[in-house]
């Protein structure tokens, strides 16, 4: 019996586009990619590294980004609620004292830091200089920058803790 030919589902001249070897951050063409968006050119009938294979991806990943809402991230489209992280900082303009809401958690990341230098600030365990070349030289947070005076932030931390008002000391502690 003679061998079976091997039956390839796209046209041959959509094939010979399709193997044609990609070029790195071009786009591939327009009739590739209507193609792929129509099925016929997939994932598992294109080699990598070929314009077939960049135009499936690029179908790909544009059917995902037209699902994405406007501003909606990859979390909040699983569910995770956005975050709602309050926490209070000492900040250079008026009023320094300051409750700062919804924080990503990068910005908690920097808010817990400054917190932890103030704290060893206000314990002993780092020079008023050290806490001023650390603190004035961090980019500005939210356009405003964090209190690097190191006796304007004793200052502040006296006054509202002689007025009972609540303090707030980020201290690192290790998971077991």
């Amino acid at each position: 019996m003679p061998p079976r030919r091997k039956v390839d589902p796209l046209p041959r001249a959509l094939r010979r586009q399709a193997d044609r070897p990609s070029v790195a951050r071009r786009q591939p063409p327009d009739a590739l990619i209507a193609q792929a968006r129509r099925g016929l050119i997939t994932r598992g009938n294109t080699r990598p590294g070929t314009k077939g294979r960049q135009a499936a991806d690029a179908a790909m990943y544009r059917a995902r980004v037209a699902d994405r809402a406007e501003e909606e991230t990859a979390r909040e489209r699983l569910g995770v609620v956005k975050s709602t992280r309050s926490m209070p900082a000492m900040l250079d303009s008026p009023p320094r004292w300051v409750d700062l809401d919804n924080l990503s958690r990068a910005e908690a990341r920097r808010v817990a830091r400054f917190s932890s230098l103030t704290g060893q600030l206000a314990e002993g365990k780092l020079s008023p200089a050290a806490f001023r070349r650390r603190v004035s030289s961090w980019r500005a947070f939210r356009g405003e920058h964090f209190l690097s005076d190191p006796d304007a932030a004793l200052a502040l931390l006296e006054a509202r803790r002689t007025g009972d008002e609540e303090l707030f000391y980020y201290r690192r502690t290790r998971r077991p």
